[in-house]
């Protein structure tokens, strides 16, 4: 099984990958990053869940165990023995895959005025 961390990691970068043609093309502010990475962290250790929760503890469990686990970042794969094996260059890689799509989606926001920033400038429509 590979480190919460690397769950987290993972799962908030796909989900920064994701959001960054969003960011490319609207622009964005400075919170909703954090609140991206937040989310696809959570999304990336939900198979996980059957570890605190006092409720349907079999089929959670069942659930992280089968391949439909891969619907929350590659988590039914990065728990397989080969990942599980090399625990430091797991947590290293999902470190540098984070830096790497950390740094993509900061480039493509910046290229963009927010949307705050447009609805600032544009004139108030009068009636």
């Amino acid at each position: 099984m590979a480190p919460a961390i690397v769950h987290f990691l993972v799962g908030a970068s796909i989900l920064l990958v994701v959001a960054t043609p969003l960011a490319a093309r609207y622009g964005v502010r400075a919170l909703w990053p954090l609140w991206l990475v937040v989310v696809g962290g959570l999304w990336g250790l939900f198979p996980d869940v059957h570890h605190i929760t006092p409720v349907y503890q079999a089929e959670l469990y069942a659930l992280h165990n089968s391949p439909w686990a891969d619907l929350f970042a590659f988590h039914y794969t990065l728990d397989r023995p080969f990942v599980r094996a090399r625990y430091v260059e797991s947590v290293f890689l999902s470190i540098l895959l984070f830096l790497a799509s950390v740094t993509v989606f900061s480039i493509a926001g910046a290229t963009q005025p927010t949307i705050d920033s447009v609805e600032a400038t544009e004139p108030a429509v009068r009636s």
